[in-house]
Formats: structure tokens, C-alpha cells, sequence
């Protein structure tokens, strides 16, 4: 029964890590304000003039990054936190103890340095090249912590 409460107690944390990874990830408005930077020169004459309501929609989105990323680093923060706490609680579990070796490397320490306002460009091609890079390691993280979760559940349903 212990065994099964820390399975729980470990499932749980690798979830809300997940949810806070996502959730950064949506904060981060990469595809919008890349997508303006890839036309060509004639169009964005035409578009200065005449916006689509994705156009739009992506101004929009570049006029609320900085406090998109404010918000991302905050989902950022809830991520880590759950992360510490899962390799505090279970650290001693040999998945968790690789998890974490593993997302190390992925580059989970560098995200939020990453998302310091002074860490980002301020021309929008660079700002849209240094959060598509930022958003890679993200996914990335995600994917190791997503495996990790299965191996857990793999785990979990084994010892019952």
C-alpha cells in the first residue's frame, strides 16, 4: 500500500509537471510571430496595408509577449517546482533518479534563463529564432517527462 501511495504521489507530480510544461509552451507565440517573417518582400507591402485575421491575431500576439513570457516563466517556475519536489519525494525510485539525469540534459536548467527579458532579442526575427529554440527544449522536456510517466504507470501496474 505504501509502494501504491508513492507510485500515486510520483504519477501526480510528473502530471502537474507536464500541465505546467504545456502550459509554457502555449504561452509562447512562436508559429504567430514567425509566420510574418517568412513572406515575401511584396507581400508584406500588400499586408501593411491589407491584414488577415490571423495577421491580426499574431500582432496581437507580439504586442503581449512580454507578458506572455512573464506568465511562461511563471508555468516554468510550477514546472521545476514539481520536478524538485518529485526528485525530493522519489528520488530513491531509479526512473525518477534517470528522469531527472535525463531532462538535465535535455536542457530544463537553461529554459528559464532563456525567457529572461534580457536574454531575448528585441528584433522580431531574432525574438521569433530564440523562442522557437527555447520552445524545442521545452518539447523536448516534455517528451522525457511524458516517457517517464508511462514508465511509472508501467511500474505502478506491475506492483499491484
Amino acid at each position: 500500500m505504501v509502494q501504491d501511495d508513492a507510485d500515486s504521489s510520483a504519477l501526480r507530480l510528473l502530471i502537474l509537471a507536464l500541465d505546467e510544461m504545456r502550459e509554457t509552451i502555449s504561452l509562447l507565440p512562436v508559429a504567430e510571430a514567425g509566420r510574418s517573417l517568412h513572406r515575401p518582400w511584396w507581400r508584406n507591402v500588400f499586408f501593411g496595408f491589407a491584414r488577415s485575421k490571423a495577421e491580426v491575431g499574431a500582432g496581437l500576439a507580439v504586442q503581449y509577449l512580454g507578458e506572455n513570457i512573464d506568465r511562461a516563466r511563471s508555468h516554468w517556475r510550477e514546472a521545476l517546482s514539481s520536478l524538485n519536489e518529485l526528485q525530493r519525494l522519489h528520488g530513491d525510485n531509479e526512473m525518477v533518479a534517470r528522469l531527472g539525469e535525463q531532462l538535465r540534459a535535455s536542457g530544463l536548467d537553461e529554459v528559464l534563463a532563456r525567457l529572461q527579458h534580457d536574454a531575448i532579442p528585441s528584433p522580431i526575427t531574432k525574438t521569433a529564432l530564440h523562442l522557437e529554440a527555447v520552445v524545442a527544449t521545452i518539447r523536448e522536456c516534455d517528451r522525457v517527462t511524458l516517457d517517464a510517466r508511462s514508465k511509472l504507470l508501467l511500474q505502478r501496474m506491475r506492483n499491484e
